[in-house]
């Protein structure tokens, strides 16, 4: 109990400095993953070209802040040019490894963005996953929702994680960031 308080207090502390600005850093928490998904391929974020990666944890039965969430970036790749949109990718990791297949999850987040790749993982990898980002991650009680974290982690190219946009935050933020990040790696402060 008292080791999962300080891991809480420890992202609280980093989240306060990550609204809505638009200062980059290098963040203790994400990065690269580098594991095989359900379906025994190898996934490794450092093998996607685009330079910026947007990483957000769902499943597609959710009811609410998952299509919330990729409709608000939809939105804000909207005024993107064509140049731009090719400079990043949405990743959505499931949280849900029992319902949700790779082949699932990829066609429902690309529903609302061609420029995304659905991720599932056996559930092993899936918590070692939530763990290296810090993701919060509960089944309700009913056992068929399952509440979540609704961040959005922004990799660099170095697939360092630069930024966490809260779901709160306004499509601009994401707009912002895709097109701060995607022309230039920042430097660890």
């Amino acid at each position: 109990m008292k080791k999962k308080f300080i891991l809480i207090l420890v992202i609280g502390i980093f989240l306060g400095g990550c609204g809505s600005a638009f200062e980059f850093t290098d963040l203790p928490i994400g990065g690269n993953v580098e594991a095989k998904d359900k379906s025994g391929k190898l996934i490794s974020f450092r093998s996607f070209p685009e330079p910026v990666l947007l990483v957000f944890f769902g499943y597609t039965y959710c009811p609410d802040f998952c299509p919330n969430t990729l409709a608000k970036i939809k939105a804000a790749v909207e005024p993107l040019t064509e140049e731009e949109k090719s400079k990043f990718k949405v990743v959505f990791i499931s949280v849900d490894p029992v319902r949700d297949s790779p082949e699932t999850t990829t066609k429902y987040v690309q529903f609302y963005l061609p420029q995304s790749v659905g991720l599932s993982f056996s559930a092993d990898t899936t918590n070692q996953i939530l763990k290296q980002y810090a993701a919060y991650v509960q089944k309700t009680e009913d056992g068929q929702s399952i509440d979540h974290s609704t961040y959005i982690y922004v990799l660099d190219q170095n697939r360092k994680t630069r930024k966490l946009i809260k779901s709160t935050d306004s499509k601009e933020i994401i707009t912002r960031s895709i097109q701060k990040l995607s022309g230039y790696s920042i430097e660890s402060k």
